[in-house]
């Protein structure tokens, strides 16, 4: 009943379907979609209401059996590759709660101050600098930078993980996915050996702050119990890496295609910039018009009906963010960029369930505060070249986007 193969990567080049979506959305809510690369097929959850169904019940719809991809993964695959991402609760919570006190709407406020030095000397140089790349100017270093200090990471590692970050997230893209697949790699995240660097990474951190604890993530990380005991080595580095990943690739997205939206909408930009809409509802439409992450899956552990259909125990189910937060029941006009739009009950943030994004406070203050930095400072934005995008069909990504900013 899909028109199109939402597993190949290259759909997803051109963007969003969302035609094909909005047709599934009217016609086909919960569609069959079949895998050609080999794997089993899974339902296309694309209707708002279903995917707050599917996330407001763990017991039915699990995570265990995978959640950032649309492949089969064996038994040994799975336990490898294991984050609190692939946990239901209580044990997701338990993990959770290991980080969860560095990431309150409190403990986020209080790093406003550094959001807002960052991001006014980025644009500043850029304003100096003339015509950029976005990502590489501004997109990508607000969320890193932001995240290594909240983490505890050194300065001088963080165009390294940056790196890593884009090796395994675009290990689909040919700009960034060179690296040579070994049979150990199937037992690593993201299939990816460069996540054996980002372990090393989180292990010498972690055995600094067991000599010397202070008030930072990889502390909480290191000295931390779960369920009586510290974290296994594997524990640890795949919590590292999933704050890196998750903590850094979403919002430098969102970022980038908020920009590049704004400068397409140069009358919700005037609105911005005269003070006339509120940023923090700027900031949520533009992680819903972003929708960084196109799907999470889960997998059914009972007969369920859902959306008209009968979901059988052990069949995937698979939550289209990219297509719910355009859902016509749910937002007005959702194809047009509304600055101030409200209420915008998008599901950026896996909305409804115990999977609602850990980052959502720190995501937002970043968002914001780079929408008021550039509103203060910039008359108009120009896209002087094409954007390139990410070749992913989990993440939307655009990896480079040639702006001019043209000071006030």
């Amino acid at each position: 009943m899909v028109g199109v193969d939402l597993t190949d990567p290259d759909l997803w080049l051109a963007g969003v379907p969302h035609e094909e979506f909005r047709r599934l959305r009217r016609e086909a809510p919960v569609a069959w979609c079949e895998h050609p690369g080999g794997h089993r097929g899974f339902w296309a959850v694309t209707r708002h209401r279903d995917l707050l169904t599917v996330s407001r019940d763990p017991a039915t719809f699990s995570s265990r059996d995978g959640v950032i991809t649309l492949d089969d993964l064996d038994p040994d695959q799975l336990e490898a590759r294991r984050t609190m991402l692939e946990e239901d609760p209580p044990r997701h919570r338990k993990l959770r709660g290991l980080t969860s006190a560095h990431f309150t709407p409190a403990a986020v406020r209080a790093h406003e101050g550094m959001v807002r030095a960052l991001t006014e000397r980025l644009v500043g140089e850029i304003l100096e600098t003339g015509e950029v790349d976005l990502v590489a100017a501004l997109a990508e270093k607000v969320p890193i930078r932001v995240l290594a200090r909240i983490m505890g990471v050194p300065d001088q590692l963080v165009d390294e993980l940056v790196d890593l970050g884009n090796r395994m997230i675009g290990s689909d893209d040919p700009e960034y996915g060179d690296a040579p697949m070994t049979s150990d790699a199937r037992l690593l995240p993201f299939g990816n050996p460069a996540a054996l660097e980002a372990f090393e990474i989180a292990w010498l951190l972690a055995e600094d702050r067991r000599r010397e604890p202070t008030d930072d993530v990889i502390t909480a990380l290191a000295r931390g119990t779960l369920e009586g005991r510290t974290l296994t080595p594997e524990e640890l580095g795949t919590y590292f890496l999933l704050l890196v990943i998750a903590g850094n690739e979403t919002t430098r997205h969102t970022i980038t295609s908020g920009v590049m939206a704004l400068a397409e909408n140069p009358a919700e930009w005037e609105r911005l910039r005269r003070g006339e809409v509120d940023t923090t509802r700027a900031a949520d439409e533009i992680l819903r018009w972003a929708t960084a992450i196109h799907f999470h899956r889960r997998v059914a552990t009972r007969d369920v009906g859902l959306g008209g259909v009968d979901v059988a125990a052990g069949d995937k189910v698979v939550l289209y963010f990219a297509s719910a937060n355009y859902d016509e029941e749910v937002f007005t006009d959702p194809h047009r960029l509304d600055l101030g739009r409200s209420p915008n009950d998008h599901v950026s943030f896996g909305r409804g369930g115990p999977h609602f994004c850990l980052g959502a406070h720190l995501a937002r203050l970043e968002v914001r505060v780079t929408l008021e930095t550039l509103a203060a400072r910039v008359r108009r934005i120009e896209v002087v070249g094409p954007a390139v995008r990410l070749r992913s069909n989990h993440i939307n990504g655009v990896k480079h986007l040639p702006v001019l900013l043209h000071p006030v």
